[in-house]
């Protein structure tokens, strides 16, 4: 049973590669009919960016991922209007897709020149302060949270979950985790260990925990603040996230 399922993955894996160029072109043609007023063009571009996401990351094709979920980024932080710049920029995006499809199969294959393409893209198109993973299920606390970091001048980017959280942390780069400690699944001590662990760009990312539980984390986990949700969590949020990034 094993086998004809991988037999079908593979088959599908197969399909979506031969399929890729023409999935870019058409997400090109999504951009250029945005750029001339096409009503529904965004929605459709948006939707073709989630799916390539999507099937990247079921098909262990992670690069592919990576730079949809900064593509989707792009496109949920409201930078994509119709200036010539702005749309420089997302067909910048599909070019790096374009170029992943002509080295996909390729057995000496190296994606370190789109990574680093995609990194220098998303300092030009998102051009805020630093880039925050905000990982809090309480959409109370959350909408706080998100007042003090978007009066640094921060770009924020907010998860209710941890492994939807750590999916993202190990795909798209950030500069600071801001996170509470207990979440619905994988809880944020647990994500971060799996994030020192791996191979990522955020493997040393800067963690503020916010937890008014004493339990001690590990040294290794290299937290640089825990915060207690307290009279003076507002400012205490406010001034440590500021140093830490201050510092980076």
């Amino acid at each position: 049973m094993n086998t004809e399922f991988d037999t079908l993955l593979g088959q599908l894996r197969d399909e979506f590669v031969a399929e890729f160029p023409e999935r870019c072109d058409m997400l090109e043609e999504c951009v250029l009919a945005f750029e001339h007023g096409r009503e529904g063009a965004f929605d459709d571009m948006y939707r073709r960016v989630h799916s390539l996401k999507g099937a990247g990351s079921q098909f262990g094709l992670s690069i592919v991922t990576t730079v949809c979920h900064q593509f989707e980024s792009f496109l949920s932080s409201e930078a994509l209007t119709t200036d010539p710049l702005s749309i420089s920029y997302a067909l910048s995006y599909i070019d790096l897709l374009k170029q992943i499809s002509d080295l996909i199969g390729s057995e000496k294959s190296t994606y370190y020149d789109i990574e680093h393409s995609l990194e220098e893209l998303r300092k030009s198109s998102m051009p805020s302060h630093a880039s925050v993973l905000l990982i809090e299920p309480s959409p109370s606390r959350r909408k706080m949270c998100q007042g003090v970091l978007s009066a640094l001048g921060l770009r924020i980017v907010t998860q209710e979950r941890g492994m939807t959280a750590l999916e993202r942390l190990l795909h798209e780069p950030f500069d600071l985790i801001v996170a509470a400690r207990e979440l619905p699944d994988l809880n944020t001590v647990a994500l971060v260990a799996a994030l020192r662990e791996s191979n990522s760009r955020n493997k040393n990312i800067p963690v503020i925990l916010v937890s008014s539980n004493a339990t001690p984390v590990s040294d290794y986990l290299s937290i640089n603040a825990v915060l207690a949700r307290d009279a003076e969590f507002i400012p205490n949020l406010s001034d440590s996230a500021a140093k830490i990034l201050l510092n980076r």
